[in-house]
């Protein structure tokens, strides 16, 4: 049984859990290869996905359509708030979004992004509905356990250069990565991103200033507050997606609390003469 895995969206925080307890069950984790991805890009179902990120998560979908399942990613706790990202059901619940999109997926199951006292009892429900055996279930669980914690960032070193500014990077948790940190680096500049903090601090810094937030709202906030104060940063830098009204929300929030200098780009005007299936597909590794 071949089991396929969105690596789009937050795949560092949650995806090597999931692939080694899938591997541990003795099946088969498929990921989308990028030429699949290019070909489904050019899919006219696509037209109707909103945001890069989640047009190329889709493609990916649609990459891996020859899979038994599609292993998709939940991106925030659930929430009665109705702002912000509140009010994105593709971010509150991407696989509805996607079978009601795209006919003719697979199966899509949900797994959360983080890691709770919750992830045992939705692994071992995962699992017993692959393959039935509560042996194999329990002998898999107990190889992947100690892989059940949120990956650790590593901070990085703010220490100033000589000629050279340093600006924080921030945006979506799903949206800022390395290269998509480096694609708005400008010459002169050392671009840090805010997936090199920890996004639990982040967010708790976010829920501080405001508890009525979704997750992803609070982190981008709490890394506006968290890294405005710092001394070594010299200015912000917000990346949004224009076709998204969360984030010209998140745009407006940010711009109103922090105090340091702050410019908001669009992905797209960052991609302009750029493919963004070869700029932004996250692999496997990724």
């Amino acid at each position: 049984m071949r089991i396929g895995f969105l690596t789009q969206l937050s795949w560092r925080r949650y995806g090597r859990y999931w692939v080694e307890l899938v591997e541990a069950a003795g099946l088969e984790p498929a990921f989308a290869e990028p030429s699949a991805v290019k070909v489904a890009w050019q899919d006219p179902d696509l037209l109707e996905v909103p945001t890069l990120a989640f047009r190329l998560a889709a493609a990916q979908a649609r990459a891996l359509a020859d899979c038994q399942l599609i292993v998709v990613p939940r991106l925030v706790r659930e929430s009665e708030v109705a702002r912000g990202v509140g009010q994105d059901p593709w971010v509150m619940d991407l696989p509805a979004q996607l079978r009601s999109t795209l006919p003719g997926l697979p199966p899509l199951h949900a797994v959360p992004s983080w890691f709770d006292e919750a992830i045992e009892p939705h692994s071992v429900a995962f699992l017993q509905s692959l393959i039935h055996d509560a042996t194999s279930v329990r002998r898999a669980l107990g190889r992947v356990r100690p892989l059940a914690k949120d990956v650790k960032a590593h901070a990085p070193d703010l220490g100033r250069r000589t000629g050279t500014r340093n600006v924080a990077v921030l945006g979506r948790p799903w949206a800022i990565d390395d290269a998509s940190t480096r694609l708005v680096e400008r010459e002169g500049e050392r671009a840090v991103g805010q997936h090199r903090f920890e996004p639990n601090e982040l967010r708790d810094e976010g829920l501080r200033s405001d508890e009525r937030l979704v997750d992803s709202d609070a982190e981008v906030i709490g890394a506006a507050r968290l890294l405005g104060r710092r001394a070594a940063i010299d200015s912000l830098r917000l990346v949004v997606d224009a076709e998204a009204s969360s984030d010209a929300w998140l745009a407006n929030r940010i711009v109103k609390i922090t105090h340091k200098p702050i410019e908001v780009v669009t992905l797209q005007a960052a991609l302009a003469n750029r493919d963004p299936v070869d700029t932004l597909l996250r692999g496997r590794i990724d």
